[in-house]
């Protein structure tokens, strides 16, 4: 038999206050008046000195104010103090965009970390390009720690935005200079960096001149255009007076022409974008050609060429590199003269430069191509006599392939993600049983083992699969059998294993490029049936929408696309 038992009643804590919080509405039993810029509060010292370290070392360290029955509370509004002091009785606050500074800087002030906290979260969950500026200071004056963190990243990756703000005009001299100096700027080149400077000096031209060669002295000019160094740089209305300011602008000239010198200079951070690779068109068989996604502008850049010109490419990214894999060439319209690759290279959008790499074992087209475990995976794929069940793995660091266990099921053109730390890959075309597949295998690289999961409701090859959350989503493709082009989605749930149809796309489209940011699916060219598109759609799954962006410079089809 058990002597003794200790019982906790829950709702003691808060009925006590409830009856606390009463008897300070009727001023009752209250034993101190808090003083706000003549407006009286009353309250009990036990429960203030119980949620505010200030408070309480007030009241009971012997200090003057401790004796008596009224005390001044200076650097809060009266409004903000009778909302804490209703959330030092009743633990509950309405925290706004208009009081959200007030509460925090009153909360700060008596010490209620975990209110302050809560008004810090709020701030960063409004976080915009016309506020950030604003939030950072004030989080840097009140020593939010995570806040300021939180807002000055936000500040880098939407520079361009920040830039055309009034708090940006605003900004002092050091500040902006505070700005210019870091290397995680997120913009696609220095002329933006350059233009922005320009910008602030423009908005105050009187008094900004004479902080103009302070402020060139912190773009780093040697990475300018030269066309754009020559005649805009050189000719600006701020530095073409300046001695200083054009011998800086000739030595960067001069190292421009010096590659030991211009290596040593940092480049900034390059802005999240999609890179699309080759593929095919109407009027080449193949392309070498890259464009690139600004998510911020809405627009498709021309970039590099990749080395070798290649269609029903794979692609990834691998610690901020982009690696194309695989593919074909047309040497002759005759489908027998077709050159199937094994080569691999990689991109790297700091340098604006195109490495070759370690070819693959087997040459083949259609592979599919995913990243995890800071490892490439190409997955099957063809040649001109069989589809592959092959699996290769590549290590950047060592820049060698190896082969992995292969897939149960022969694929190429199949559609390829990874969730949840695992490779999924799903349809593909068997080249050996001349049908599509709407099977899906699940690579574990843990257990080096494949599984078959959950069949498709439609069989396809050169669809696109993406992973967003605990759902794979598969997109478009092909069915050989009847040609039918589909636009079709249909969306794997990874808890219920269990596939639904969800919106289809605008269009139909057979081998496009997918890719994923910012919790929205871009799926960009590919072929109808009838064209190879240029056109590109991103699916918002909040809304189950889809809209289409700006178009890519060419149409493609048999391309490949990655966010870097």
């Amino acid at each position: 038999m058990i002597d003794s038992r200790t019982f906790h009643v829950h709702s003691h804590a808060a009925k006590a206050f409830s009856v606390m919080h009463e008897l300070r509405l009727q001023e009752q039993l209250c034993d101190i008046i808090i003083s706000v810029s003549g407006a009286k509060f009353h309250a009990h010292k036990v429960v203030l000195a119980g949620f505010s370290p200030y408070l309480r070392a007030m009241f009971t360290n012997g200090m003057m104010e401790s004796g008596r029955d009224t005390v001044d509370i200076h650097g809060i509004e009266a409004e903000t103090m009778d909302l804490l002091l209703d959330f030092m009785y009743t633990c509950s606050i309405v925290i706004s965009v208009e009081n959200v500074q007030q509460v925090l800087q009153g909360a700060s002030l008596l010490g209620l970390t975990s209110l302050r906290n809560m008004c810090a979260h709020f701030l960063q969950s409004r976080l915009t390009p016309s506020n950030c500026l604003g939030i950072h200071q004030f989080a840097d004056m009140y020593a939010c720690t995570e806040l300021e963190s939180v807002a000055r990243e936000f500040i880098f990756q939407n520079f361009l935005l920040v830039s055309h703000t009034e708090e940006f005009f605003e900004l002092s001299e050091d500040q902006l200079i505070g700005l210019l100096k870091s290397d995680k700027l997120h913009v696609t080149s220095e002329n933006q960096v350059f233009e922005a400077a320009c910008q602030w000096l423009r908005y105050d031209p009187q008094s900004r001149q004479q902080n103009a060669c302070r402020i060139l002295q912190n773009i780093r000019l040697a990475l300018l255009d030269l066309p754009f160094l020559e005649n805009v740089v050189l000719k600006s209305e701020f530095f073409r007076t300046c001695p200083q300011c054009q011998l800086l602008i000739s030595n960067a000239i001069r190292t421009k022409q010096d590659q030991s010198q211009l290596e040593r200079i940092t480049p900034r951070a390059q802005p999240p974008c999609i890179y699309v690779i080759g593929g095919r068109n109407s009027e080449q068989c193949q392309l070498s050609s890259m464009e690139r996604y600004d998510f911020l502008t809405n627009e498709w850049f021309t970039m590099q060429c990749m080395n070798t010109a290649r269609t029903a490419v794979g692609a990834a990214s691998v610690d901020g590199l982009l690696y194309a894999v695989g593919g074909e060439c047309a040497m002759a319209k005759n489908q027998d003269d077709t050159l199937y690759l094994r080569c691999t290279e990689c991109y790297d959008p700091v340098l604006k430069q195109w490495f070759n790499k370690s070819d693959m074992s087997k040459a083949r087209s259609f592979v599919a191509v995913a990243a995890v475990g800071g490892y490439l995976y190409a997955i099957g794929g063809e040649d001109r006599q069989i589809s592959y069940s092959t699996v290769e793995r590549f290590d950047p660091k060592t820049n060698t392939w190896t082969e992995v266990p292969s897939m149960k099921g022969k694929r190429s053109g199949a559609g390829v993600t990874v969730c949840d730390g695992k490779i999924y890959v799903a349809g593909g075309y068997d080249k050996i049983l001349h049908t599509d597949r709407a099977s899906m295998e699940c690579f574990d690289p843990d257990t080096q083992e494949w599984t078959f999961t959950a069949e498709m409701e439609k069989a396809r090859s050169g669809l696109a699969l993406v992973a967003l959350d605990h759902f794979i989503y598969a997109f478009g493709g092909r069915f050989r059998p009847t040609d039918q082009y589909f636009d079709l989605v249909e969306r794997f749930n990874t808890v219920t294993r269990q596939w639904s149809t969800i919106q289809s796309m605008q269009k139909p489209r057979a081998w496009a490029g997918v890719a994923v940011f910012d919790n929205k699916i871009y799926v960009c060219g590919g072929f109808d049936g009838q064209h190879r598109l240029n056109d590109a759609e991103v699916y918002d799954p909040d809304m189950d929408q889809w809209t289409y962006i700006s178009s890519m410079i060419i149409p493609r089809a048999g391309c490949a696309a990655a966010v870097v």
